[in-house]
């Protein structure tokens, strides 16, 4: 696989393709020695585990070199593999924003597939000391060239030296955005939809600044969380702080020579084009076009949160409870199997707790709450301390299924199978959600949203 296995895409869609095939989703692809090895590492202090699995990382580069004359059709069709033991025709397909439990849920809530409008891979090679000019002349000529070949794509490297500090040290990130259907999809989604069938566009229009460094290609400096784009290129004394304690020699991160503009963001925003050939494609082919637009991560989550409830009002039901989701640590099928609410949340920051203040009191009450709280292994300025997430959810009845609050937020068991006592108590409920959605009753849900 080209694609870094536990990057947003690939989690998603491989979520959504165990959902249809009606089987668990186990996140992390992890064989027996890292298993063993995981296990030994999480009875040692979090702050070795932060040391160890960093120093881990540089192996799950590829040699830049691996991807001189890549074809984006094959990133694509990595995707549409996840799906090669399906074979059926579905109601609706779903493509846009890998937004983590949202997308794969919604996904499935609609019944069909999910194909992303990004791909990201991990190159060998990252900026010891936080030089962003450092960081960018890694993959800057690869970049140029990749698009240069392929006309559909936009390249984004994006550089976050802060929730990423541990990994951009000594590898790279270089992510493709579609700006055009590639063949692959056309075929997949003219063979696995219904005749008459919807694809419906997930829309997110988070924003961020970056600079603009080729016609095609941009640069982001940092992401998603409560630290602000403006933030990390002025500076602050937090970060000057948090550059200090982890060893980082600057924090000036702007490229000179670049202009910087305002675009979807890098790894949740959607560019415009892609939904606009979408519809191209659909009206042409006889299919039903379903445009999602929302203004920020946290929208969609909120919305799968309300699909589950008219999923539940439609059966006749209550849910039995919630699933408190985060990042990479996702479970759709687990709350269709049982009725459970999910509430994904981006990342373990101040500004996903806000998000979460804001929908608890919808939370059915006297009911067992699910909470995923996600190894990080990195102690950011914006990071919620443990004793907020306790407070947040102070007299619910809540079972922690992620990080071990002592390890927190560096624990290798969560990478194992964090899942494993959710799933466990689904199975004890035995009622899973029968009905599903049509992309026009999706569409009536979002609605009434702010956009």
């Amino acid at each position: 696989m080209i694609e870094s296995p536990e990057s947003s895409s690939p989690l998603v869609t491989r979520a959504v393709a165990a959902g249809l095939r009606g089987e668990d989703f186990i996140p992390y692809q992890i064989a027996t020695w890292q298993r063993m090895a995981l296990k030994a590492l999480s009875r040692l202090p979090s702050n070795t585990s932060r040391y160890v699995i960093s120093r881990f990382e540089s192996f799950s580069g590829l040699d830049p070199k691996m991807l001189r004359g890549l074809d984006i059709d094959t990133l694509a069709q990595e995707r549409i593999a996840d799906y090669k033991e399906l074979d059926t025709q579905y109601p609706t397909i779903t493509v846009g924003a890998a937004l983590g439990g949202a997308s794969a849920f919604l996904s499935l809530a609609l019944n069909g597939p999910f194909l992303p409008q990004a791909f990201v891979v991990t190159l060998k090679g990252g900026s010891i000391s936080g030089e962003a000019e450092t960081y960018y002349q890694r993959a800057a000529s690869l970049a140029r060239e990749l698009v240069e070949q392929n006309p559909i794509v936009l390249s984004i490297q994006h550089y976050d030296p802060i929730h990423d500090e541990w990994m951009t040290r000594r590898v790279n990130h270089l992510r493709f955005k579609l700006l055009d259907l590639p063949d692959s999809y056309k075929r997949f989604i003219r063979n696995s939809i219904q005749p008459g069938g919807a694809v419906c566009y997930l829309d997110c229009q988070a924003q961020w600044l970056r600079f603009r460094v080729g016609e095609r290609s941009v640069f982001q400096v940092g992401g998603w969380g409560d630290i602000s784009a403006e933030e990390y290129l002025e500076g602050s004394p937090r970060i000057r702080e948090y550059a200090k304690r982890v060893g980082l020699k600057t924090t000036d991160w702007r490229l000179s020579g670049y202009p910087i503009e305002q675009g979807p963001e890098s790894e949740w925003g959607t560019e415009s084009s892609l939904g606009e050939a979408l519809q191209s494609f659909c009206l042409q082919e006889g299919f039903r076009y379903v445009c999602i637009r929302l203004p920020e991560p946290h929208a969609f989550s909120r919305l799968a949160f309300n699909t589950m409830l008219a999923l539940l009002q439609q059966e006749g039901r209550v849910s039995p409870g919630v699933l408190i989701e985060m990042f990479s640590q996702f479970d759709p099928i687990s709350c269709l199997n049982s009725g459970i609410m999910p509430l994904w949340l981006v990342f373990n920051t101040w500004d996903s707790l806000s998000f979460l203040k804001s929908v608890l009191p919808e939370f059915p009450p006297d009911k067992p709450v699910f909470f995923t709280p996600l190894s990080t292994f990195t102690l950011t300025p914006d990071l919620v301390p443990w004793q907020e997430w306790e407070q947040a959810l102070e007299g619910l009845i809540y079972h922690n299924v992620g990080v071990r609050p002592a390890y927190y937020p560096s624990d290798p068991l969560t990478l194992i199978d964090w899942g494993q006592p959710l799933r466990k108590w689904v199975r004890e409920q035995n009622s899973p959600i029968t009905c599903r959605l049509t992309a026009e009753k999706l569409l009536q849900i979002a609605n009434p949203m702010p956009h």
